[in-house]
């Protein structure tokens, strides 16, 4: 019986390469947080919050400012998120003051940004065309990584992965309806399509990070 490599991964932009190439590679997905596994899949801001090291960068960038940085008051989806740490980071870094809004629906921001509730909002690529990215402002390596628990499992999991990047490529609109269907979470269809043909997906090294990891450690 051949050993699968586990994966534990969050339902999100970094999880939909390993959905496409789950049932052409040796991995098994594991949708959680907790548990035992031989790599993490997250966005690079819950790898550092849960104290995981960022072995690979697998997303380049997914948030952008809309329609840009501007108070007194700004949306951002959830307390503790990427968009919030990031957010809050670039506050500093540009000095600006203003009231932080959160929501629960990332859709929801656009709304209460029409009916004029807040002044700007933190959402996602998939939703605005950018025209400059927050990770790209505040300087992060990406928005997305894995963290690799054994040395054994990095050739499986990069091959996994851009397997699933290459099979996006040639679908997108195919590849989309399968990720839809296999995510434990609900996402349309339109979002996840969006996504995989506006971010750039890939498989490299972080190399080093450490004063994005203490950034991201200052607003947690």
């Amino acid at each position: 019986m051949i050993n699968m490599e586990k994966i534990m991964v969050a339902p999100g932009p970094v999880s939909y390469p390993l959905i496409l190439s789950e049932d052409k590679s040796n991995i098994s997905l594991i949708f959680d947080k907790e548990g035992i596994a031989d790599a993490v899949a997250d966005s690079i801001t819950s790898l550092i919050k849960r104290g995981l090291n960022v072995d690979f960068i697998t997303v380049k960038e997914l948030l952008t400012i809309h329609p840009d940085l501007r108070g007194p008051k700004i949306g951002v989806f959830r307390k503790g998120s990427a968009g919030e740490i990031l957010l809050k980071a670039l506050m500093d870094k540009q000095n600006i003051k203003g009231e932080i809004v959160y929501s629960d629906n990332m859709q929801d921001l656009l709304h209460m940004l029409n009916l004029g509730e807040i002044n700007s909002a933190v959402i996602s690529i998939a939703m605005v065309k950018p025209k400059e990215t927050l990770e790209s402002i505040v300087g992060a390596p990406g928005a997305c990584g894995i963290s690799i628990n054994k040395n054994e499992s990095i050739k499986t999991v990069k091959e996994a992965y851009e397997l699933g990047i290459s099979i996006a490529k040639k679908n997108p609109e195919e590849s989309a309806d399968k990720i839809v269907s296999r995510l434990p979470i609900t996402v349309s269809k339109d979002f996840v399509y969006k996504i995989i043909t506006r971010a750039e997906y890939f498989f490299k090294p972080a190399g080093n990070i450490n004063s994005f990891v203490e950034l991201v450690k200052k607003y947690i």
